[in-house]
C-alpha cells in the first residue's frame, strides 16, 4: 500500500538544526537530510511489513535487512526515526505490549491505514 498524504499530514523533514544554530550545523543538518528520510522510509516499511510492533523491534528489524546495512546506521538510530514518523502521522499508536527486545512494557505501532 502506498503512502497517500492527506491535506493535514506534515510531510516537511524534522528541524535538525535551531534557527540560533551557526551556518555550520545547518550545511550540516541539509546534509543529513536525506539520510534521515531514508531511515524514516524503511521504519515505514518494516512496521508495513510486519504489522504492530515496538519502536525497538521495529528497529532491530530493520537493521537485519541488506539495503539498511548499506545505510551504516545501528538499531538505535532507526528508533529514533519512530517519532518523525508519528508526528508525520504515518504511524499510529495501536496499544501496549511487552517488548520482544526491552522485556518491558512498551507502546505498539502501526502504520496508518490511509484507506478508512
Amino acid at each position: 500500500m502506498t503512502h497517500q498524504p492527506t491535506l493535514f499530514d506534515d510531510e516537511r523533514p524534522a528541524k535538525i538544526a535551531r534557527d540560533s544554530d551557526p551556518d555550520t550545523s545547518h550545511d550540516a543538518a541539509a546534509e543529513m537530510q536525506p539520510k534521515l528520510s531514508a531511515l524514516e522510509s524503511r521504519m515505514a516499511d518494516v512496521w508495513r511489513s510486519n504489522g504492530p510492533l515496538t519502536a525497538n523491534e521495529a528497529a532491530e528489524i530493520a537493521v537485519l535487512t541488506e539495503y539498511t546495512q548499506s545505510l551504516g546506521a545501528n538499531a538505535e538510530t532507526y528508533r529514533k526515526r519512530y517519532d518523525a514518523l508519528l508526528k508525520k502521522s504515518r504511524i499510529i499508536a495501536d496499544g501496549k505490549k511487552r517488548c520482544n527486545i526491552s522485556g518491558k512494557l512498551a507502546t505498539v505501532y502501526r502504520i496508518k491505514d490511509y484507506t478508512k
